[in-house]
């Protein structure tokens, strides 16, 4: 399927604008500086975006507008998003010199999760590892992340899921009670399963994700809330707040646990589900610039916002890669989504319009960047190659 070949052979960078809107990304001749129309180009494309954020992972404070508490951490979860990306896609391409950048930094990490046992944010970077493990990496270190999955089980939290107002008291968040946790941690659990052949693991993330959705999907409009704090706010449209990048983080979870258990798993059924009826909702609020707006049900124009799409194109392209989704409504969105990824990249690499670190739709500039918005752009890259070579 040559979903690349339908793409403009130019895009502006970022900086350009459509004159009759401020916040659109504008396709233009094929004389612009940023081009992704082909597999060569789009390597291309991604090995800028890939070494400049190799390039940066230390003077954040020059790029980034919001640093939190857990930006600089190298086994947190904005760097981690990261790494999975570029591990992601390192194996995609056979780029063996990310997979030895990555190694260096576990290495140096000493394989270790984040610092807190419970909280699904420190668990991401374990996928990191387990992918390095299975590329042969001789030095790979489960071990750590073994002992952190095994004292989980032998003391399993049973706090309640409901959010507290109050970000200082810990409330819930031993568990996975906020639509970011589906993807830190159950795809973790997934590659405990299947590389130790523990049943526990298994049954563990699968009990912990349907919880967590029986609690934040709802049903009637295919997507999840970011948290129990959210019921019953509304966007500025009067819309249910729906948070795009939360549903990305749900959407690349979802993605990741299908792509790391067994085909032949029970449970498979379940997760696909969820995702046929996301994306079926997702394909039918896009923009008409191939962005996703950062409160996705808002009638109103916004910010392009690129981790939530980023995001989005990854999950609807593995779905077409693997036939979970099939129909032209599907392609055309990856199309018009890739295409505006794209478009929002400049001629150093940077990958713009990223909302920063929070938990709710908020504003967008056209210079901020984040990691994780870059760790969507590899994942989705690596299906958009994938599509081309099919």
């Amino acid at each position: 399927m040559t979903v690349l070949r339908s793409i403009a052979a130019g895009l502006l960078p970022l900086a350009a604008l459509t004159s009759g809107c401020a916040y659109a990304p504008q396709v233009e001749s094929a004389s612009s500086s940023v081009a992704a129309s082909s597999e060569t180009e789009i390597v291309a494309l991604a090995n800028n975006v890939a070494d400049w954020q190799l390039a940066n992972l230390e003077n954040l404070e020059s790029y980034i507008r919001f640093i939190s508490r857990e930006t600089p951490n190298p086994r947190g979860w904005v760097k981690g998003t990261f790494f999975l990306g570029l591990m992601d896609y390192a194996e995609q391409t056979g780029q063996q010199r990310y997979i030895d950048a990555l190694t260096a930094i576990a290495e140096r990490e000493e394989w270790r999760l984040g610092d807190r046992l419970y909280h699904a944010d420190d668990h991401l970077v374990g996928q990191v590892y387990f992918r390095l493990h299975r590329s042969g990496v001789a030095s790979a270190n489960l071990g750590p992340t073994q002992q952190n999955l095994d004292a989980i089980l032998a003391d399993k939290p049973n706090t309640q899921m409901m959010h507290p107002d109050n970000h200082n008291d810990p409330g819930c968040a031993k568990r996975w009670c906020w639509a970011d946790a589906l993807f830190m941690a159950p795809a973790t659990w997934w590659d405990a399963h299947e590389t130790f052949g523990k049943e526990e693991y298994a049954d563990y993330a699968h009990s912990e994700f349907q919880v967590a959705t029986d609690l934040l999907f709802d049903k009637d409009v295919g997507l999840y809330y970011r948290d129990s704090r959210f019921f019953d706010r509304r966007g500025a449209d009067g819309e249910k707040l729906f948070w795009s990048r939360g549903n990305g983080w749900v959407y690349g979870g979802l993605v990741n646990v299908l792509r790391t258990m067994s085909a032949d798993d029970p449970r498979r059924d379940y997760y696909v589900s969820l995702f046929r009826q996301m994306s079926d909702r997702l394909v039918a609020i896009q923009a008409e610039n191939g962005m996703w707006r950062a409160s996705l049900l808002a009638s109103s124009e916004t910010p392009p916002e690129t981790s939530g799409t980023g995001f989005f194109v990854y999950g609807l392209a593995w779905a077409l890669n693997e036939g979970v989704l099939e129909g032209e409504q599907y392609s055309a969105a990856v199309d018009a989504g890739w295409k505006a990824l794209v478009a929002n990249v400049d001629d150093e690499g940077r990958l713009g319009y990223v909302q920063q670190v929070g938990d709710r739709p908020e504003g967008v500039q056209p210079d901020d960047r984040q990691l994780y918005g870059v760790g969507a752009f590899l994942l989705a890259t690596g299906q958009i190659l994938k599509l081309e070579q099919d």
